[in-house]
């Protein structure tokens, strides 16, 4: 069973990697470096000062320390636990995957840190800024730039998906430690709902 899924996974990565052409090459290439990662969180910080201007800095602060240990849990337990090859290291895929300027990196596959981190933040701002228009662009840039490891052919799809279901758990998470230590107010009525609940029963 479990060949089976790995199969199908592989299937499905070099399917995304195969779609490529000389304008992707290069947009994926750049998309998935750190200097882009930069930009956008630079953007973030920026919205949370433009709309929740003097009550920001709890939240950047909570998300720049969320997204750090999302990062730091995946690169020193997950990935050294589970071993996974990159597609790009995997000896069968060899032939067949398409690497852009020979892109590839020695660490482990499983699960991906780039989309564990991005959705992370982007669950965590949309919660936070209740901005629609914040929300759509911060998980459109989640989206795109975690596509661009199954592309590079740095990540099967199998180790985005999980990466990004894992960092819209931990954005939730956070955004719910947020409440308790920074929103007593809703805190406080979220307890009198599980009170009146329990009391039902």
């Amino acid at each position: 069973m479990l060949d089976f899924i790995e199969n199908i996974d592989a299937e499905i990565s070099m399917f995304i990697n195969g779609l490529h052409c000389g304008m992707l090459d290069f947009l994926m290439f750049h998309i998935t470096r750190l200097y882009c990662s930069c930009v956008v969180y630079t953007v973030v910080i920026l919205a949370f000062v433009a709309i929740k201007k003097q009550q920001c800095r709890k939240d950047v602060l909570l998300l720049v320390l969320a997204a750090i240990i999302v990062g730091v849990v995946i690169a020193a337990v997950i990935k050294p636990s589970v071993a996974r090859l990159r597609p790009c290291n995997t000896a069968e895929l060899q032939n067949i995957i398409h690497l852009v300027k020979g892109y590839c990196e020695k660490s482990f596959s499983f699960m991906s840190s780039h989309a564990a981190t991005s959705f992370t933040v982007a669950t965590f701002v949309h919660a936070s800024l209740r901005n629609k228009y914040v929300s759509i662009m911060i998980f459109l840039w989640a989206f795109v730039y975690s596509y661009s490891r199954i592309y590079l052919g740095v990540h099967f799809f199998g180790d985005v998906l999980c990466g990004a279901l894992f960092g819209i758990l931990c954005g939730k998470i956070t955004w719910n430690l947020h409440i308790l230590l920074f929103n007593k107010k809703l805190s406080a009525k979220r307890c009198i709902i599980i009170d009146k609940a329990l009391n039902k029963r």
